[in-house]
């Protein structure tokens, strides 16, 4: 049997909207990093709920560090209410340059982060998202929950999660998730400013459907067979170098992401890709 083509579970959905919640977490991550942490930033220990709101502009449209189409970046907005307790909730929407429509799908989260010892250096989170797409009726939506569940474990500059997602609609997928970050302070500016160095790296854990195509009998060549068979592995590995700028209640961020994408069962070698993200965000406290 020769292996002709991989089909990306998440690909069957005609977008990529899953992996931008890995960054959206990473930023809650931040705010429900301890209390003393959010009220040195923002100076206001009495305030006890947010709105924050951000867009992330990526330079490439990747899955598993696999471009999905040539030349198509892509810009994801959100706006979350968060609660110093753990609570969030929020809706976040996906716009891509070389698709029609180009705003492309919605989804509406809902989520709570627990902390599990008296330093908040450990956590536990739960999430559940609901997935709209605005795509034509001939496009196959075969997920449009998914179930996410993590651990994360940090300190006032390194740490670590690994989260789980079940994905389920029409089919059921899984993906596993482990991380380790850091945050090393650059420089301070003002009262509250300053410049974060945030490398990270990652590893994105999946499932995949690889297509078989026989080639042919010994009596017909042209008679081949095509089969499929599920994988679960490796997907990609993501080395992510950001620089954040906490200026008051805004964060920017700039980052250059380099992925090196592997296929569990397959031969062939995936190509390296890399992008470049651009992220801007306001936090905004709540009487």
């Amino acid at each position: 049997m020769k292996k002709v083509a991989v089909l990306w579970l998440l690909f069957q959905c005609g977008l990529p909207l899953y992996s931008q919640y890995d960054r959206v977490d990473s930023l809650l991550l931040d705010v429900f990093g301890n209390d003393r942490t959010l009220s040195n930033l923002y100076g206001q220990p009495q305030v006890k709920s947010y709105l924050y709101g951000g867009i992330i502009f990526d330079s490439k449209t990747l899955y598993a560090g696999r471009e999905l189409i040539d030349d198509m970046y892509a810009a994801y907005g959100s706006i979350y209410w968060i609660h110093s307790r753990g609570l969030y909730a929020g809706v976040s929407g996906s716009w891509y340059n070389r698709l029609d429509p180009g705003y492309n799908s919605t989804a509406v989260t809902a989520g709570i982060r627990e902390p599990l010892n008296k330093k908040k250096s450990l956590s536990f989170s739960v999430s559940y998202s609901r997935y709209f797409f605005n795509v034509s009726d001939s496009t196959e939506i075969v997920f449009n929950n998914n179930l996410g569940t993590g651990l994360t474990l940090r300190n006032s500059w390194i740490g670590g999660y690994i989260f789980f997602n079940a994905l389920f609609g029409k089919e059921f997928g899984m993906n596993l998730t482990p991380d380790i970050f850091a945050n090393i302070t650059l420089g301070r500016f003002g009262s509250s400013g300053k410049i974060v160095l945030a490398p990270e790296i990652s590893a994105f854990i999946g499932s995949e459907t690889v297509v078989y195509e026989s080639e042919g009998s010994i009596i017909d060549k042209l008679d081949s067979i095509v089969d499929t068979s599920g994988k679960f592995g490796l997907l990609n590995t993501r080395f992510y170098l950001p620089v954040c700028v906490y200026a008051g209640n805004f964060d920017f961020e700039i980052g250059y992401s380099v992925n090196l994408p592997s296929a569990p069962g397959q031969v062939t070698t995936q190509p390296v890709t890399s992008y470049f993200s651009f992220s801007v965000g306001y936090l905004l406290p709540l009487k």
